[in-house]
């Protein structure tokens, strides 16, 4: 008989929903609760100005309302926040995203 942690069954997304930072810093992860779909990705972004600019590698959080796959939803329907890429980026999206999720 499997027995399921408590933890596992949160209807809210929890550090035991998202795969570790070394799997993050070289693939996407995609999950989701219920009809709340989410997106973790490594992004390099653009920091300062054009002549000065440098590239600054952060945490970009997709999340949307639905049950497709990121590439079948239209990217009006998708939102996105960026967080630090370290562990604590990671708790800081995902308490952003339960905040999301209770606006449903």
């Amino acid at each position: 008989m499997t027995v399921i942690k408590d933890e596992f069954k949160s209807k809210e997304i929890t550090r035991y929903d998202i795969l570790p930072l070394s799997f993050l810093k070289k693939s996407s992860y995609t999950g989701s609760k219920g009809a709340f779909s989410y997106k973790f990705e490594k992004t390099e972004i653009d920091e300062g100005e054009e002549a000065e600019a440098t590239k600054k590698t952060v945490l970009r959080v997709y999340f949307w309302k639905g049950y497709y796959a990121f590439s079948e939803t239209a990217s009006e329907l998708i939102r996105h926040e960026d967080f630090s890429f370290d562990d604590k980026g990671i708790d800081e999206a995902i308490a952003y995203l339960n905040a999301r999720l209770k606006e449903l």
